[in-house]
């Protein structure tokens, strides 16, 4: 699949905001996950830029035909994307994120007559935001979340949420 695909947008703060805002209104959960291309530095400095751009639309379209309408979708400095839920409980941010995951896994990517293998690992954090400050702290918990999913070898789902996200014990490792 090599035609011209839209290239992912960096996200608008304004968009987030307006997102923990319906949750809060809502009283919901917000799921923040990111998303990070295993190993892209690696697909630009063996086929170039181009490959890698390549290789992120194709990620982003994977994740935008995967989403519900109302979610949210961007890129994320510096070379991740942030997917914004409301509403789902938190077995659904995480099932998304695996969903994710797996299709990308799944998936071949042909570059050039090149095949190009790829993985993502997401970090997934989730609350009721409550405070002013919720976002941010669901965006680093998010951010730490990516870090442990890296850590333990890539391709794989982690979830972390703040801790006055009024989550059971488990969801809070």
């Amino acid at each position: 699949m090599m035609g011209k695909q839209k290239k992912p947008q960096k996200i608008k703060r304004s968009s987030l905001l307006i997102e923990e805002e319906r949750a809060k209104r809502f009283d919901a959960h917000l799921a923040v996950l990111l998303v990070n291309i295993d190993g892209l530095s690696i697909v630009n400095d063996t086929l170039g830029k181009e490959a890698g751009d390549f290789l992120v639309s194709e990620i982003a379209s994977i994740i935008r035909r995967n989403i519900r309408k109302i979610d949210i979708m961007g890129r994320w400095p510096p070379d991740d994307f942030i997917v914004l839920t409301v509403d789902r409980n938190a077995f659904g941010g995480l099932a998304l994120a695996q969903k994710i995951r797996d299709l990308v896994a799944s998936s071949s990517f042909t570059y050039k007559g090149k095949e190009i293998a790829a993985t993502v690992s997401v970090g997934v954090a989730l609350a009721r935001p409550q405070s002013s400050d919720a976002l941010d702290a669901l965006i680093e918990a998010a951010k730490r979340a990516l870090i442990k999913a890296k850590a333990a070898g890539r391709n794989r789902v982690e979830i972390l949420s703040p801790p006055d996200s009024n989550l059971p014990a488990t969801l809070n490792r």
